[in-house]
């Protein structure tokens, strides 16, 4: 009998013991769920406002030459078609000229993929075959004013920065300038080519959206490009390739007042 009781006695305790290691897996994963997305994009965006402006600077420089060594190739539009567009851009930030970041338009040809990307300190890539996608000059301005508000919520170095944050952060606290500049660099391209978050993609969209609305009365050149988009390319390096969806993003932009 005593054996009995012994026995179910082990079995209560291996059960609490379950229990506890059970409880404590979940808070884990709690923390750890609590830590990705609230602590770090806070982290990010605190440490990215405190980077010195040549950092960016080289960010730009460096994320551009290892995408043209490694992705793109020269852009097959005409010099007048570049010509263009390059002063519709110049439009889109006249009013950005002593802004912190430094904004050019760069054309390149990749792979004939329709797809545009911000770099950290304003450089805007556009590749031809997303020029060719849109239609007009408000669906051009609705592809380069999201892409303009990436850049504006600093969202681009922030990415960077969450991919490589303890590093970076001791950078910036030990004011090594050099030290800060090699983190950055190395993470460049994992940071601008990973999805960017929810809130980052809504931002920029709502950027979007009311610049057009501003400029060209309604924004309905942004859904317009969503459309084609989301209709022509499903890979995961395109424009779309993002946590929201895209029904919600067109949910988001039409609920914006013109």
């Amino acid at each position: 009998m005593n054996s009995n009781l012994e026995h179910r006695i082990r079995k209560e305790k291996q059960k609490q013991w379950l229990w506890i290691a059970m409880s404590a897996l979940l808070v884990v994963l709690f923390a750890s769920y609590q830590l990705y997305t609230q602590a770090i994009p806070y982290l990010a965006q605190k440490i990215a406002v405190a980077i010195p402006q040549p950092v960016y600077q080289a960010v730009d420089k460096h994320t551009l030459t290892t995408l043209d060594d490694t992705e793109l190739s020269k852009t097959q539009l005409s010099e007048l078609k570049q010509q263009e567009i390059s002063t519709l851009f110049s439009q889109l930030i006249d009013n950005k000229r002593e802004a912190q970041h430094v904004y050019t338009l760069e054309f390149r040809n990749w792979e004939d993929q329709a797809n545009a990307m911000a770099l950290a300190n304003g450089t805007i890539i556009i590749t031809d075959a997303m020029v060719a996608l849109a239609a007009d000059q408000q669906e051009l301005s609705a592809i380069l004013l999201h892409e303009i508000g990436h850049i504006e919520h600093n969202h681009v170095m922030e990415s960077i920065v969450s991919s490589s944050l303890v590093f970076v952060g001791l950078g910036v606290i030990l004011g090594d300038v050099t030290a800060l500049s090699d983190v950055l660099l190395q993470g460049t391209i994992i940071g601008i080519t990973q999805s960017y978050s929810k809130q980052a993609e809504l931002e920029a969209d709502k950027y979007a959206s009311e610049h057009l609305i501003a400029q060209y009365g309604d924004h309905n050149a942004m859904s317009a490009v969503f459309q084609k988009l989301a209709t022509e390319n499903q890979d995961e390096s395109s424009w779309l390739s993002t946590h929201p969806s895209f029904d919600e993003r067109i949910e988001k932009i039409q609920n914006t007042e013109p």
